[in-house]
């Protein structure tokens, strides 16, 4: 728990930050792109000052912090990979943080590959401060942007759960713009969930788009008077246009969507309009590059790469995320001078099916496959509704015995006793065919 003052000056930080955010996406693109390129050079110097990979990679490429000057620069360095961050993270660890002063995160994204990321505080409150251009958006459509009631329907072990109790630990939320907040848990029914739904009355559901949009899928077809809150916000995974159409048109709530990762948190947003997503050029560099690496124009659809502009802890540059999108090729017509994502791919979660006829998230922190010693990549299929097979990649100090029984009974500590789960050892796991492992395959008709 962080002292008084420590909390003072995180808290004018976060405020003095927050200031800006609302005039700020929509100053002309290339003061926002001066703010960028700032932050570009700020951050490849600490890089090649502290981190061991990218003095390496720079010295023997011959480049200095001097060769990069804007964004477009960044391109000079190797595309790095999640399985190079999750193989070696010490690598991508500045030497200022590693002393206990990061605090740190797991994410598998959708691959199944773990991988551990590091934080320095200030980037951490940088990010609290970035949230409120989402909020703006929200109050347009909830009536205010504090104070309203929200309830979050995502796992517990979300970072975003983390992330608020960080913030409370380590600053002081004033109670007039803090949110009244309820969680529901993913492991509930569908009709606890719906029956949390109608007792708390949330203005705004947030939460990851299968799971969300399957609740009310199931409502709707169940004939389920269900409470309609002022607006959806999804993000993690991508929510299936039916159930999307469904909560729009036929319930008449407006669904947005934000597009985030553990590796840059806020990466891009969705403004009334809801359709692309601005994406925030003054925390993040962003590209989109062909099969060869090569950076495509607006409208070229292949994978994006990233660059976290303000986490000097483990520092990412030209980092793959394994996703598939498009840039947009023209200005959105809100005001906003932020360039868009038109297309984001490949971050659809298939949802665990259940004897009872209920449904679960497939989430690897749900289930517990990370905290298995010595296995560093899965992948879960359902064949049926109680059969299931388990792909695992291991290191090479693995027990694979031991750990093959930790994996058996974390299934079934989860999804019940009588399931019937065959867990292999693997090399490796092909990738689908736009590039990316998908950590569950459900062959079921959902």
């Amino acid at each position: 728990m962080a002292g008084w003052l420590s909390k003072a000056y995180w808290s004018a930080f976060t405020l003095w930050k927050m200031r800006k955010e609302k005039r700020l996406p929509y100053l002309p693109l290339q003061e926002i792109l001066s703010i960028q390129n700032r932050r570009v050079k700020n951050i490849v110097k600490h890089a090649y000052d502290t981190v061991p990979y990218y003095r390496e990679v720079m010295d023997g490429a011959g480049l200095t912090p001097g060769d990069f000057q804007t964004a477009d620069d960044l391109a000079r360095l190797p595309i790095l990979t999640g399985e190079q961050l999750a193989a070696a993270p010490e690598l991508f660890l500045s030497r200022n943080f590693t002393d206990g002063r990061s605090v740190h995160f797991y994410t598998s994204g959708t691959t199944g590959q773990i991988k551990r990321i590091y934080y320095d505080k200030n980037a951490l409150f940088h990010t609290l401060a970035h949230g409120h251009r989402m909020r703006i958006v929200i109050a347009r459509f909830v009536g205010h942007a504090f104070g309203y009631r929200q309830l979050s329907a995502v796992n517990h072990e979300s970072t975003n759960f983390f992330l608020m109790d960080f913030f409370r630990d380590n600053s002081w939320i004033p109670q007039r713009v803090e949110l009244s907040r309820e969680r529901l848990s993913v492991l509930d029914t569908f009709e606890e969930n719906i029956a949390q739904i109608n007792s708390f009355k949330p203005d705004l559901i947030v939460g990851y788009g299968s799971y969300v949009g399957a609740i009310f899928r199931r409502a709707w077809e169940s004939g389920i008077s269900t409470h309609r809150p002022k607006a959806v916000l999804y993000g993690g995974d991508r929510m299936p246009d039916q159930n999307r159409s469904l909560i729009e048109n036929k319930l008449g709530v407006p669904v947005l969507s934000s597009y985030q990762a553990v590796e840059a948190l806020h990466l891009a947003y969705q403004c009334e309009r809801r359709e692309g997503f601005h994406i925030s050029l003054d925390q993040v560099a962003a590209r989109v590059v062909d099969e060869k690496g090569n950076t495509l124009g607006p409208g070229g659809t292949g994978e994006i790469v990233i660059s976290n502009l303000t986490n000097r802890a483990t520092v990412l540059l030209n980092y793959k995320l394994g996703d598939i999108a498009a840039l947009g090729d023209s200005p959105c017509p809100c005001g906003r001078t932020l360039p868009t994502l038109e297309v984001i791919e490949g971050r659809t979660s298939d949802l665990i099916s259940l004897p009872d006829g209920q449904m679960t998230l497939s989430d690897m922190e749900t289930l517990g496959f990370h905290f298995v010693p010595g296995v560093v990549q899965v992948q879960l299929i359902q064949e049926e509704l109680k059969r299931f097979l388990l792909y695992a990649v291991c290191d090479g100090n693995a027990e694979w015995e031991q750990a093959r029984l930790e994996l058996d009974s974390a299934m079934r500590s989860n999804l019940g006793d009588d399931i019937s789960v065959a867990i292999n050892r693997v090399d490796a796991i092909p990738p689908e065919p736009g590039g990316k492992v998908k950590w569950f395959i459900s062959r079921i008709v959902q």
